[in-house]
């Protein structure tokens, strides 16, 4: 019996099925895949929730937790503000959960009070607070909107002076065209406070910055008015330093009224007369 011939199959119908097997396998394959990337994506956001919930329940529970409440609150560095006030400021009371207390919001409203110029606010675990406050301190008195407030040493306002922990300070002026001495008041200040005039600038009454008499302070309790040219600052220092030592070696300084210096001269002023003592 003849041998049966097996029959060929053209070359394009074999092209057309592989391609068609390797369509299927990339087709099942990509199925897998994306049901795979399915059940994981899936399995995540599960979790991710699950851990969600069991953190909200945690918080609620911790900071509903006796445990945390605050037992202690500890100020310093407050000066002129009373404890009570800083609690009240802060809305903050024993009883309060120390880990629910929004720390930068206590801190934000503390820096709302003018009398304020930094706060440090920390948790000290399970049930304490540290509160530490720098306060502005005041330096002068000055007008503002026809009332007096309190400045600090570059005349900057603070708050209205009241009788609430009333301070008698130095009554400052500034001369239209003399803003910019400000700046450099606490500089000079401190150094005429640091010679050896027997005069503190603390001790005056008023202090006007103008541009004809540079800075001029009235001492009350001497009787003195003394004006210091800005212009050559150190040079008229060192004369009114000079003069006054002069003065007191000639028994002649308590019937001193006034004292000026600028550009290298001092004038005085004794008694109902005035002489130049350059």
């Amino acid at each position: 019996m003849a041998k049966r011939r097996q029959k060929k199959v053209p070359f394009p119908i074999l092209k057309k099925r592989y391609k068609r097997s390797v369509s299927d396998f990339f087709h099942a394959k990509g199925t897998s895949l994306l049901l795979s990337w399915t059940i994981t994506l899936f399995t995540g956001a599960t979790f991710i929730v699950i851990i969600s919930i069991g953190l909200l329940f945690s918080y609620r529970f911790i900071t509903n937790s006796t445990f945390f409440e605050v037992q202690k609150i500890q100020i310093s560095g407050n000066v002129r503000l009373e404890q009570e006030d800083v609690l009240s400021l802060a809305h903050l009371k024993s009883g309060d959960n120390s880990l629910a207390v929004n720390i930068s919001e206590i801190e934000y409203k503390l820096l709302r009070n003018p009398w304020v110029d930094t706060v440090a606010v920390k948790r000290q675990l399970p049930g304490n607070l540290a509160i530490t406050i720098e306060e502005r301190e005041p330096r002068y008195w000055m007008r503002q909107d026809n009332r007096i407030v309190y400045a600090d040493e570059k005349g900057n306002p603070i708050d209205y002076v009241g009788t609430y922990k009333f301070a008698s300070l130095p009554f400052l002026s500034v001369d239209a065209g003399t803003e910019h001495l400000l700046q450099r008041l606490p500089q000079l200040v401190a150094e005429l406070d640091s010679t050896r005039l027997p005069v503190s600038s603390r001790n005056a009454a008023w202090i006007k910055l103008s541009l004809s008499g540079g800075i001029t302070l009235f001492l009350e309790s001497e009787n003195i008015l003394l004006s210091i040219g800005v212009e050559n600052w150190d040079s008229n220092l060192r004369h009114v330093v000079a003069t006054v030592d002069d003065l007191k070696r000639r028994n002649e300084f308590a019937d001193v009224r006034s004292i000026k210096a600028e550009e290298k001269n001092v004038w005085v002023t004794t008694g109902s007369t005035s002489k130049s003592a350059s």
